[in-house]
């Protein structure tokens, strides 16, 4: 039997939120063990097969575009059918820089890495576990999981082992858990998943031949933005969902104009359908069944249907952590705690808004509370969110049907990205930025943007919109010319110019 290890606090899952967790309990003095299942690779899904990869995949895509069609009168000549294997070089050179810098600070750092698979075996005797409140109560002896303690059951130990395979399981005491294992792609029962004709998000990035026909199921973030990507290459795509409008969060505006973009792109949209069935035919040829009768032919079937929380294998269920739907762990929303007061979650493993954004700040805030030192830090109200469409989306604040019935009162000032002279020395003059304001008071409301690099772009509306600024703020500015972030000003002249003269 090994000696048992003691930590401070033990990490599960290195992706976003797992390395911002052990970054900061390290910053803090603490003994951290960070756990990764992978037997190699560090850096989680958002590293290998989300987030990074799909991102620079479609910066790859988004060049060869530039250079093809908009060359500003140079002749540049390129082979005639480029390669899976040459499309995905600069995914895997950034992955490896990535995971490399993220190595090299773990070894400056207090955090042991172990390759292994956990699970949680037992919670000291003294451990009070119970359901997330927003209120104490007076009755109860145990702590509300709502509290902030100064430690949270520093004395009650928490004991897991580590599978490492071979070897005996690894012991291992600490006071603390952060679990940020992360999510998965969802598989339908009607898809059968070979690696070869029909794909999930992770597995499209190991595609092996470009597909000549392919069939995209599910209109989220994530299908929409790999239509995108697939479609910039010349291959013709459909697009199935089972709702009349994609990405129903966002500002109406903006969604039709992304729809007729993508329509541009000679993406077949196919909304209001339900799949019942994907058959490969033969090799190289597959059909996608839909209810309402339709067959889709195409040669290769990418399902985008959701995704599922890594939650199984943890031992949860047998230490009373409360799961919701889908194995989502159930948090405090202001500390990140479960219904094990020291045991906390973050990132995808709780749902919402599923971003490495915000999982970083949930991380630093759970491990600030763990150790008491948490002071004014929560997650903002307005979230920025980035659409890595072509074109881009970005979005902060309330839109337009929000604000209606809110029934608040709204203005609208739109910029076109053709009306600044960067976008046009770009090539990429196409989308719009859109403000939306207090007639009254001027205040900012939202910030709606489709056009280039608006994932960026949006952050100049957030900051005013944080700090309760007004639209007079981009009208007052010195913009350096030529920037994009001109477009703020126009669309700031034009919301006072419909106030003013009611045009």
């Amino acid at each position: 039997m090994k000696k048992i290890k003691h930590y401070d606090i033990v990490i599960i899952g290195s992706g976003p939120a797992g390395e911002k967790a052990a970054m900061q309990a390290s910053k803090l003095r603490k003994r951290v063990a960070l756990i990764e299942k992978d037997t190699e690779r560090i850096g989680g899904s958002s590293l290998h097969t989300g987030t990074i990869p799909s991102k620079s995949l479609r910066e790859t895509v988004v060049y060869l575009e530039l250079l093809r069609q908009r060359a500003h009168g140079v002749n540049i000549s390129f082979k005639e059918n480029i390669t899976a294997s040459e499309l995905m070089a600069h995914k895997e050179l950034v992955i490896e820089e990535q995971e490399s810098s993220f190595r090299r600070n773990l070894s400056k750092t207090n955090v042991d890495l172990i390759h292994g698979t956990p699970m949680i075996k037992q919670i000291g005797e003294n451990t009070a576990t119970h359901k997330t409140s927003k209120t104490k109560s007076s009755k109860s002896k145990k702590k509300s999981v709502e509290q902030t303690p100064d430690v949270a059951n520093k004395q009650t130990p928490i004991f897991l082992e580590v599978d490492v395979g071979k070897e005996n399981p690894i012991p291992i005491q600490t006071n603390y858990v952060v679990i940020a294992t992360g999510s998965r792609p969802r598989h339908p029962e009607w898809a059968e998943f070979d690696g070869e004709h029909v794909f999930d998000s992770d597995t499209i990035l190991n595609i092996k031949r470009l597909p000549k026909k392919l069939t995209i199921i599910g209109s989220g973030v994530i299908g929409c933005e790999y239509a995108c990507i697939f479609a910039k290459l010349g291959i013709r795509v459909n697009l199935v969902a089972r709702d009349y409008q994609t990405l129903n969060f966002l500002d109406h505006e903006i969604a039709d104009i992304l729809k007729e973009q993508m329509r541009q792109s000679r993406i077949a949209l196919r909304f209001g359908e339900e799949v019942s069935a994907v058959k490969v035919v033969e090799k190289g040829k597959v059909e996608v069944h839909l209810e309402s009768g339709k067959i889709l032919p195409c040669s290769t079937v990418m399902v985008a249907a959701g995704r599922n929380s890594n939650t199984q294998g943890l031992g949860l269920e047998n230490i009373g952590v409360t799961l919701g739907n889908r194995g989502l762990i159930e948090v405090n929303r202001n500390t990140y705690q479960t219904s094990v007061e020291n045991i906390y979650a973050v990132g995808d493993v709780i749902g919402f808004p599923g971003l490495a954004s915000t999982a970083m700040l949930q991380a630093r805030i759970a491990i600030l509370h763990a150790f008491g030192e948490l002071e004014n830090e929560q997650l903002p109200t307005d979230l920025a969110f980035g659409i890595w469409t072509i074109p881009p989306i970005g979005m902060v604040g309330k839109t337009e049907k929000e604000l209606t019935e809110e029934k608040i009162p709204y203005e609208i000032g739109i910029g076109h990205f053709k009306e600044v002279a960067r976008a046009r020395i770009m090539g990429e003059s196409r989308g719009i930025l859109k403000l939306l304001f207090d007639p009254e008071t001027l205040k900012l409301l939202g910030v709606h943007i489709i056009g280039p690099r608006a994932p960026e772009m949006i952050h100049l509306g957030q900051s005013v919109l944080y700090y309760g600024g007004t639209i007079k703020y981009f009208i007052n500015s010195v913009f350096n010319y030529p920037t994009l972030d001109q477009v703020y000003q126009v669309a700031a002249f034009n919301g006072i110019n419909r106030r003013t003269f009611d045009l």
